[in-house]
């Protein structure tokens, strides 16, 4: 059975996961029913990988000087309407951005409803106005969004797992419906597979120079044996988590 190594480059993150393979990667096998796992385990699953893609985004994308925004509204709103004002906010920032030199707008942006009447609000990660306090920064959103309040704090520093993924990603949605939307522009994370060779001594994972280990862990599968994976920050870097962040200009 083939090993490989999966090494991750998501912005100041660095990840590898080593792992066997009963099948060679890069050739099409017919996919298998996974006849072990409930629907529901099937979807938790499923769930697990999508914020973990997600956050890879996020570190990829975003920095503690981006920004984690509540648009709310004032008036009860349907999830349609709300998916169509956002587009409206949405194409009224890129304007504002682009006329007065800003860099292009990125986001994540989820639509969620809230208590027994359902109101509905957006959580949304976006790019920062450079140069720009806050403050300021806020001043604009409200003018844009011109629909609710408007909250705006900086993405936390220095978080070591998929908080935020989880949080903006928390409540359950029809199968087979989006749980977020994304701008057309964000990069993809660096990813590198690669076949490795058995030795009788395990080498350690090891990050590359300057970055520092923050979660490593090794479990044991019955089908395919051990798999590792380890997580590593660049010293001084960044990795965004819990919502909300209150990190001051």
């Amino acid at each position: 059975m083939p090993k490989y190594r999966k090494k991750i480059k998501a912005g100041d993150v660095y990840e590898v996961e080593e792992f066997y393979c009963p099948r060679t990667i890069g050739k099409k096998y017919e996919r298998g029913r996974r006849e072990n796992l409930t629907s529901e385990e099937q979807a938790k699953r499923n769930l697990q990988i999508a914020r973990k893609n997600l956050t890879r985004t996020i570190n990829a994308n975003f920095s503690g000087k981006d920004y984690f925004v509540l648009l709310t509204y004032a008036a009860e709103v349907t999830v349609d309407d709300a998916k169509r004002e956002f587009g409206n906010f949405r194409d009224r920032l890129n304007r504002h951005r682009k006329k007065n030199e800003f860099s292009e707008l990125k986001y994540i942006a989820v639509i969620e409803t809230q208590g027994k009447k359902q109101r509905v609000h957006h959580h949304v990660i976006m790019n920062a106005f450079d140069g720009l306090s806050v403050k300021e920064a806020q001043e604009i959103l409200e003018e844009k969004w011109g629909n609710g309040t408007v909250l705006i704090k900086r993405l936390y520093k220095n978080q070591k797992d998929n908080r935020l993924a989880s949080y903006i990603s928390k409540e359950n949605i029809k199968k087979g419906a989006k749980r977020w939307s994304t701008s057309r522009n964000l990069k993809k994370p660096e990813i590198k597979i690669e076949q490795v060779k058995e030795t009788k001594k395990k080498v350690p994972l090891r990050p590359p120079k300057g970055y520092q280990v923050v979660f490593s862990a090794e479990d044991y599968f019955e089908e395919i044996g051990w798999v590792r994976y380890m997580k590593a920050i660049r010293e001084g870097g960044m990795d965004y988590g819990e919502y909300g962040g209150s990190k001051d200009d």
